[in-house]
């Protein structure tokens, strides 16, 4: 729709203003006026007036008419900058550069170096699905870049499901200034919900295309684009900014004319999105520092903690490798760890630059807010930013950061125990948030009030409340999040710069999960896997699995690849997934006391997914108690009583949270930071009940380990796997359901038995592998790939990663970089994470050895894919790839796989036999679920993806093959989706 009134009356003001002139206006270059004069018998020609008849004639080449009309329409208005620039694109085409110069300079003048038209063209709804990746249905009329062309022909239908007589139209939006486009498609919605019985079916995709135009004769550009997940500049992706948090920029090197803009809409009924683009005239863009930790009583409580300093480098083609920071005065002492920093942020690339500091020794600090002054200086100057310090009081709440799991900046709220614990160290309520739910409103849930005083935190426990950026859900990078919080909150108490030696330490294997709504689905999941370290499970409001909860998530619902995806390719890429699915791991939860709590009004989850988790621990025997509480909502302050705690901190949490807070600590486990080694009296804590316990693992890259055992290895990986354990008067017995290797670290003096073989353990831990059906001790370094190796694909991103760009071919240098780049920006806006881009040829050996990789570019574009995909069974061939013993040669054949490097490390290979197989690979990262966007690839992507030419028409039904690799690193049939 076009808002008519609107544009005419800025048509009106224009033609009052020009009319009212008796002088050519000073807006007017002389040459432009001499051209215009010129030109002016060429106007009589023209037989249509609207601008979207002279746009249509310019895109489908009927240049002579579209001139006609813009001389005629300068003629009466020559203050349009647009008409300016369009008609020097159609100077250009006809090869007239002098009278386009004359044209571009024109709009110029009027509207700056860079200047765009405020229309839209809007092509939707289509259906969609809910993952992140699913098929267009433009691509089946040569897609949206070909289709765009003919966006004027009213006449021109395409068909969608969604629409009444299953037909749909290019429709024209108005953007009215710098405000937001709102798109709502004209769809009876309430029908469909009712109909199909499901609320998910109001999630569309569609296209917006719209024109800029750069007026100089080469410009960077920077493009911002809020609310969608990617956009196309002419044929250049890059990544929008779907969080809307107005940092991220992206440049390019455009030449001088009019360049198209295809924006990927995918929305919730109404989609609302907005696109700036404007000259880049600085290098380098310095944004609000974030991850700030607070002083406590004027002190840190630590040594060497980061600050986050986000940087986008606007450059096309220079990098920045090298900042250096400087401090002004401030009253807290504070220091820099270093002045300069290493870095390396790629053109176009936004990252958190990690800025560490610490405070000079024995300085008492007044407990006050205060702003520090630090100077960033680069190659091409330096910038100012002031940095906001807090000083909290103790007890209560502050924000502790801390370098996370996958080397990013990362941030928590911490709370002191009220009280003091056994031995000065005390057990620590992990406590999760919800959706949008800061880390401090998380943390400060554990208050209420005392006698007219607040009181916050918990009695003889920690409160820990991490967070971190995005739709993680707690799952994959959010539960390492909270892991590494958990390690780095254990470091600092018991670090020697920590304020208060005499204070309560923090232990890290005698956690409390808790957590409310999306944070209690993160307890049950972190409880679940991590069962070895609980101690207690508080679960409010918590919901199961994100596929059932809402209709955030719907499986294979309405997409359109459901209709070109068989049952194979759905277990495969529900595989990816299984690991997060709680209600299939309650058996995890035996012997732990769990508190599980919602209120019965709740809407936003409902009491369903509560009532389910009560009934299936339940039915295992686990200690729950359940509380439903009458007309509570999802979340509330006063439960009882004014004040009284709420949610997570009532008189019934507490008294729950009192029976595992204070009591004795056992002399028991002591585990390592990444729970790979523990140590202590394993019997101490192995329950003496003479019943079975049954560990349930899908992926025992998380969790996996249990009352001293460990599965290593799996028979089918990624397939479910139970261990039963028992301990009576003759020893402990396992009973295993596919495992191939475990490691048992149980006390040497008793006897062990795995299914019915009997085991020696007179050396701890032992290693065990099971070989024709019976049990032997092995060593895992010959068993091939465990569970540290172990994928899907989002595992790669589980540790510091480099992405590294191909520049072997001159050709296609630019275009690997930009698809790098887009990359890590996808990171960086999804969930804060820090990836370094860097060039083949740059990639030293320490580097490759000690961290994860990212390699794109093919074995002619990228000196290492080679060397990787010698490692797996994928081999190049000169017109495709070749997987086991299935050949695919079809045009634009993409590839993505897990390799080995090393023992300990991961590397993922993004190829294409030709730069558009590449990018139809490299835009699995795109992440598209509104509101709420995931990491790349850490939704139903496994280790290997072998795509087609179809894959954007059908989606993952445009997969040739996918599945997972074995222990091996071998093509297993069970595996994999496809017949080889």
């Amino acid at each position: 729709m076009i808002f008519h009134a609107r544009v005419a009356f800025v048509i009106l003001c224009q033609f009052m203003y020009v009319a009212d002139m008796k002088t050519p206006s000073n807006d007017i270059m002389k040459a432009a006026k001499q051209l215009l004069e010129k030109e002016q018998p060429t106007a009589d020609t023209c037989k249509v007036s609207s601008d979207n008849a002279i746009s249509r004639m310019r895109l489908t080449g009927q240049v002579e008419e579209a001139l006609s009309c813009l001389i005629k329409r300068l003629n009466k208005d020559p203050l349009q900058s647009w008409h300016w620039a369009q008609l020097g694109a159609v100077y250009s085409i006809k090869g007239k550069k002098s009278k386009a110069n004359t044209c571009f300079k024109q709009a110029a003048k009027l509207s700056g170096k860079v200047s765009s038209f405020s229309q839209w063209h809007i092509l939707a709804p289509f259906v969609t699905g809910k993952p992140e990746l699913d098929g267009d249905p433009l691509e089946a009329f040569g897609g949206v870049k070909s289709t765009a062309k003919r966006r004027f022909n009213k006449k021109l239908v395409f068909y969608s499901e969604l629409a009444s007589g299953g037909k749909i139209s290019w429709q024209t939006y108005e953007q009215i200034s710098d405000q937001p486009v709102q798109v709502s498609p004209k769809i009876n919605w309430g029908d469909l919900v009712n109909s199909l019985g499901s609320v998910a079916i109001t999630e569309w995709q569609g296209w917006a295309v719209g024109e800029f135009s750069v007026n100089s004769e080469k410009e960077d550009v920077a493009v911002q684009c809020l609310g969608v997940p990617a956009v196309y500049v002419d044929g250049n992706l890059i990544a929008g900014d779907l969080y809307r948090r107005e940092y991220f920029w992206s440049s390019l090197s455009l030449q001088q004319g009019i360049h198209s803009v295809f924006v990927r809409l995918r929305a919730k009924a109404t989609q609302v999105f907005q696109c700036r683009f404007k000259s880049t005239d600085e290098e380098i863009l310095i944004h609000e520092p974030s991850k700030i930790p607070d002083l406590v009583e004027g002190r840190l409580i630590s040594d060497h903690l980061p600050v986050a300093i986000p940087i986008t480098n606007l450059k096309t083609s220079n990098w920045l490798t090298k900042v250096r920071f400087k401090f002004g005065d401030n009253p807290a002492s504070l220091i820099l760890d270093e002045e300069s920093r290493e870095t390396s942020i790629a053109p176009s690339q936004t990252a958190l630059v990690p800025l560490f500091i610490s405070q000079k020794k024995d300085v008492v600090a007044d407990c006050k807010d205060f702003k520090l002054k630090v100077t960033i200086v680069f190659s091409g100057g330096s910038k100012e930013v002031a940095v906001p310090f807090r000083c909290r009081k103790r007890h209560e709440s502050f924000l502790m950061s801390f370098i996370d799991h996958d080397g990013s900046i990362q941030e928590a709220a911490v709370i002191e125990p009220i009280g003091s614990c056994h031995d000065m160290e005390c057990r620590v309520v992990l406590s999760l948030h919800g959706t949008g739910v800061a880390a401090q409103n998380q943390a400060d849930s554990y208050k209420r009030m005392v006698d007219g005083d607040w009181v916050f935190g918990v009695e003889h426990a920690w409160v820990l409340a991490p967070t971190r950026h995005g739709a993680h859900n707690w799952e994959g990078p959010g539960s390492l999040t909270a892991m590494t919080a958990l390690e780095k909150l254990h470091e600092y108490s018991h670090g020697s710069s920590w304020p208060w030696p005499d204070g309560n330490k923090a232990l890290q294997d005698e956690v409390i999960f808790a957590g409310h709504s999306m944070g209690g689905h993160g307890a049950w999941h972190l409880a679940t896997h991590y069962p070895q370290i609980a101690k207690a499970v508080i679960s409010m409001a918590g919901w199961n699995k994100k596929e059932e909860y809402g209709d955030s998530n719907k499986f294979f619902e309405f997409d359109i690849s459901s209709s070109h995806v068989d049952a194979a390719l759905k277990a495969i890429l529900e595989m990816c997934f299984n690991e997060n699915d709680v209600d299939r791991l309650v058996s995890n939860l035996k012997g732990l006391p769990v508190f599980a709590r919602i209120g019965a009004a709740d809407r936003t989850v409902h009491p369903f997914f509560t009532r389910r988790m009560f009934r299936l621990l339940t039915e295992e025997g686990v200690n729950i108690s359940y509380s439903e509480l009458k007309d509570k909502e999802h979340w509330w302050w006063d439960t009882w009583n004014t004040n009284d705690g709420g949610v997570m901190n009532d008189p019934e949490v507490r008294q729950f949270l009192e029976e595992y807070t204070i009591s004795e600590l056992p002399d028991g486990l002591h585990c390592s930071a990444d729970r790979s080694d523990c140590t202590g009296d394993i019997a101490s804590v192995y329950t003496d009940q003479q019943d079975d316990y049954t560990l349930t693992v899908y992926n025992p890259a998380y969790g996996g380990y249990v009352k001293g055992v460990r599965i290593i290895q799996q028979i089918i990986p990624l397939r479910k796997s139970t261990l039963q354990m028992k301990r009576n008067q003759d020893g402990f017995h396992l009973v295993t359901s596919n495992i191939l290797t475990l490691s048992i670290d149980l006390p040497s003096e008793e006897t062990v038995t795995v299914d019915g073989s009997l085991i020696s353990t007179s050396e701890v831990p032992t290693s065990i592998c099971s070989e024709s059906g019976s049990w032997k001790i092995c060593d895992t370094f010959t068993v091939g790939r465990i569970m540290t190796m172990y994928g899907p694909a989002r595992r790669v991103a589980e540790k510091p990663f480099l992405i590294v760009t191909g520049t072997q071919v001159k050709s296609a240098r630019a275009k690997l970089l930009q698809l790098s780049t887009y990359l890590s920006n996808q990171f960086m806006m999804t969930s804060d994470t820090g990836s370094r881009v860097v060039e083949d040829t740059r990639l030293s050996l320490s580097e490759l050895e000690n961290q994860n990789l990212i390699i794109i570019g093919n074995t002619e574009e990228n000196k290492w894919t080679e060397t990787f995909l010698g490692r797996i069974p994928i081999k190049p061939l000169v017109n495709g790839v070749q997987l086991n013993r299935c050949n695919f040669t079809s045009a634009d054949t993409g590839v993505f796989s897990l390799a080995p490097n090393g023992d300990d490390h991961l590397a993922l290979v993004l190829m294409g036999t030709s730069l558009d197989g590449l990018e139809d690979i490299v835009q699995l990262a795109t992440p598209t679920i509104p509101p709420m966007a995931r990491s790349p690839f850490s939704n139903m992507i496994p280790d290997f993806i072998i795509s087609g030419p179809k894959l954007r028409l059908h989606g993952p039904g445009g997969y040739r093959c996918a599945g997972f690799w074995g222990n091996q690193w071998n093509f297993r049939q069970e595996l994999s989706s496809c017949v080889c």
